[in-house]
């Protein structure tokens, strides 16, 4: 059989469907909790703009905006990072997470 980078074509197939597979599955998963965690942290915020209108808090929102943006940036270098090293299974899985976030 004929070898490109050192794997083997017949094993591409399954690598590749396994990690679809497993990419659906986690998909499945981080769609459900990114929902949950996007509800409490509206809720959050719904409460602290509500104690800053009643004079209970007081927030710096330039700061809390300038966090947001460096959480953003940390996260775009993370994703970045991780599709530079992307094999097979790895684009399996890629296309599987991205096809599962599109399903009802």
């Amino acid at each position: 059989m004929e070898q490109l980078n050192g794997q083997d074509w017949a094993s591409w197939p399954i690598q590749l469907s396994a990690g679809a597979l497993s990419g659906v599955a986690i998909g499945y998963t981080i769609r459900k909790l990114t929902l949950v965690a996007l509800f409490c942290v509206g809720l959050g915020l719904v409460f602290v703009y509500a104690l800053t209108q009643w004079g209970i808090a007081s927030v710096d929102w330039r700061a809390f905006d300038a966090q947001l943006q460096w959480v953003a940036r940390q996260l775009q270098q993370w994703a970045s990072g991780l599709f530079d090293n992307l094999s097979v299974a790895g684009a399996g899985f890629a296309a599987g997470v991205l096809l599962s976030l599109r399903l009802r």
